[in-house]
């Protein structure tokens, strides 16, 4: 049934079946995003062992040359989203991404495949925040942290597939080859995406009139102080670039870990990845979705608080998978971070749009996004990288793990005193 009158503009409606479409495509284009993102973490012994590359310049090929450009584009692109067709955005963008990442099949050198994933990261700008501003204008509040919740699965799918059949096929077909068959497809579900997304009015799914949305835009510095001087705002980001430093960090160092500590093959460890990392992504993401949902019926402090729990829980665990002497253990003990960890996301992300305006919501994700990256994409990767090398005559092969647990403790604690400050101020903040 067509049930857009009751939920917005009476001149846009669409079916449930309809609104499951789009989320589920956006989903599919957040599964390629990350795929093709986090894939490089399972070829970096292959690369490395191919082009000759230290510790460190795998550290800044897999942040900060992904990272710099993604998170500061993604703020004015967002800008555009808030202005002009999302779809068109999003469409273009996973275009762009997809056949840069073709390309990093056929570099030669570092600096080919350091410009390459520039790239790639300048195409990844425009995914996120104009997916979330389409959702939010999709579902109403009440149902939003769990659309939200799915969309986030992107995340752990792709990485499933990524660390699962990009694994396999490096064994099979080396890391180059690899490359181009996670971009390729991209560029398809780009077309389709642009001739069967419809965008929502602003403000759809929260019933506002679309005469009623101002057409001017807030200044982006203005937009920028308004969210910051929101303590909910400001701890929920400090909040999650501190786990996000703990993921991306894990994502991109884990696989070579395993196969420094343990000698155990590529294809086996994105195998046993697949199943103890990605798959509890999904359902941690998913219950933290289903969990706030509940817990915000008896107020909004409860979903924020789910935050806290997750991390304070989940951060212990770390030790036993980077100190276990078993691999098997070592990758089953990952089950349990992995899982619970993963929670904060969908609760980051509707809070982010609850305190954001309607006018801004797809600016205030990527804020959000920009903090975010600069401080888990570029210093996860290369702080693990730097600390590596470093400790390397000290610890030997067993640098990396002390390096990953080190990063792991201090930034799990860290991110769970930002969730409960940014609980305690968002009774008062909450649009």
């Amino acid at each position: 049934m067509a049930d857009a009158v009751s939920e917005g503009a009476p001149s846009f409606q669409v079916t449930s079946g309809y609104r499951r479409y789009v989320l589920g495509l956006l989903l599919v284009v957040a599964i390629f995003n990350y795929a093709d993102r986090y894939l490089l973490g399972i070829l970096i012994p292959d690369i490395k062992a191919d082009l000759g590359l230290s510790d460190t310049q795998i550290g800044f090929i897999s942040g900060a040359a992904f990272t710099i450009l993604y998170a500061f584009l993604g703020v004015p692109i967002a800008r555009l989203a808030d202005r002009f067709s999302r779809k068109k955005i999003i469409a273009a963008s996973l275009a762009v991404w997809s056949a840069m990442t073709c390309l990093c099949g056929l570099a030669q050198s570092f600096i080919q495949l350091a410009v390459f994933r520039v790239l790639v990261g300048i195409g990844e700008a425009g995914c996120t925040p104009p997916s979330h501003s389409l959702i939010s204008d999709y579902y109403r509040r009440e149902r939003r942290t769990s659309a939200l919740a799915i969309y986030g699965l992107g995340s752990p799918i792709g990485v499933f597939i990524g660390f699962l059949v990009g694994g396999w096929i490096v064994d099979l077909a080396g890391w180059r080859v690899a490359l181009v068959a996670f971009g390729a497809p991209g560029i398809l579900i780009a077309l389709i995406l642009y001739y069967t997304l419809r965008d929502a009015p602003r403000g759809h799914a929260d019933g506002v009139d679309p005469s009623e949305v101002p057409s001017d835009m807030p200044g982006l510095w203005a937009t920028f102080k308004v969210l910051w001087a929101k303590k909910t705002f400001r701890h929920m980001v400090l909040g999650g670039s501190m786990y996000g430093l703990i993921m991306v960090a894990v994502l991109v160092w884990i696989p070579s870990f395993f196969a420094r500590t343990h000698g155990l093959q590529i294809g086996i460890i994105g195998t046993w990845l697949a199943f103890t990392n990605a798959v509890p992504h999904v359902i941690g993401t998913l219950a933290g979705g289903l969990i706030a949902d509940r817990l915000a019926k008896n107020g909004v402090r409860g979903p924020i608080l789910l935050c806290v729990f997750a991390q304070v829980v989940a951060t212990p665990f770390y030790a036993f998978v980077l100190l276990w002497s078993d691999p098997t253990g070592a990758f089953l003990w990952l089950i349990i971070p992995s899982m619970i960890g993963v929670m904060q996301g969908p609760v980051l992300f509707a809070t982010i749009q609850g305190v954001a305006s309607v006018k801004t919501r797809a600016v205030a994700a990527a804020l959000m996004i920009l903090i975010i990256n600069l401080i888990s994409g570029i210093v996860g990767p290369q702080l693990v990288g730097l600390a590596s090398d470093l400790t390397a005559v000290t610890f030997g092969s067993e640098s990396l793990g002390f390096s990953l647990l080190a990063v792991a403790t201090i930034c799990g604690f860290w991110s769970a005193l930002h969730f409960y400050l940014a609980s305690r101020a968002v009774e008062d903040e909450l649009n």
